[in-house]
């Protein structure tokens, strides 16, 4: 059998069984042009190992990692590139949040609570024979727009009245906020028709003190669109449901906005975004 040019490695987060499969849905309809394999969780060595073993098992040449993220600039992907060979050292912030999170939760509560936290951080990496290249996640693809533009016209009344916000989970390190405020300004310049266009970080995993501070500058352009005798729609810039969203709307409790905390996925575009980004690493 003549080996395959390159296959892809899908990362994407852990979640629930809906979520999950969502992803192995996803996998399987571009595996029927591209072999596909996925990895989940957050820079799970033993889940990146196992994935690049069975793409090796399949006769790849080349594999070529497509991270189901919002934004490259991730420690969670800095984690990865580290486990995946392709960076020389360790996301210090991932680690460092780790420890934070185990401490304000206690052991137990930090790997139970959301399943984006259930492994401990490694330095583990991963071993493989075929040569492993890395994507660029969604940050601010034509997709994005595509469907956030999709998602804000489902609960507009009337665009020129109304004050979109976009809402991201946000990085942990403050260095990597730059970046996020980047692909989340040009988002908004590609949803177009409406009052304004602002947008959010929630910081989640960031120390409570710069959460705090997220949350209360999300409130203020909220609040912002009723002082301007007009709307607010809030839309998340969420790969998928899982947890996150419940406390956007616990953060903008007592506030007037419009929301229907619909993610970015399920949507059909993302199966040309994996083989694009894809086919893009494999020629380079």
């Amino acid at each position: 059998m003549k080996a395959a040019l390159y296959g892809i490695l899908l990362l994407a987060h852990g979640g629930d069984p809906a979520w999950n499969g969502e992803v192995e849905r996803l996998r399987a309809r571009v595996d029927a042009k591209v072999p596909v394999e996925t990895a989940l969780g957050m820079a799970d060595p033993a889940a990146l190992q196992a994935a690049v073993d069975r793409l090796e098992r399949r006769g790849v040449a080349r594999i070529i990692a497509v991270p189901l993220f919002v934004q490259s600039r991730s420690e969670v992907l800095d984690q990865t590139r580290y486990a995946l060979g392709l960076a020389e050292r360790p996301s210090e912030v991932l680690k460092s949040a780790y420890e934070r999170m185990a401490a304000a939760r206690g052991a137990h509560a930090a790997h139970s609570a959301h399943s984006a936290h259930r492994h401990e951080f490694s330095l583990a990496r991963v071993r493989a024979r075929a040569p492993i290249a890395m994507t660029r996640a969604l940050d601010d693809h034509a997709l994005v727009g595509r469907i956030l533009n999709e998602r804000a016209r489902a609960l507009s009344r009337d665009a020129s009245r109304e004050r979109l916000i976009l809402v991201a989970h946000g990085p942990v390190d403050d260095a990597a906020v730059p970046a996020w405020r980047e692909s989340l300004a040009s988002l908004c310049a590609a949803v177009k028709g409406f009052r304004a266009c602002g947008f959010g970080l929630l910081r989640d995993d960031a120390a409570p003190e710069i959460r705090a501070a997220a949350v209360a500058d999300l409130r203020a352009q909220v609040a912002r669109a009723k002082t301007e005798n007009g709307r607010a729609l809030v839309v998340p810039v969420l790969i998928a449901r899982g947890g996150i969203e419940k406390k956007i709307v616990k953060d903008l409790a007592g506030l007037e906005y419009a929301w229907d905390g619909r993610a970015l996925m399920p949507h059909p575009g993302f199966d040309s975004w994996v083989l694009e980004r894809a086919a893009a690493a494999a020629g380079r």
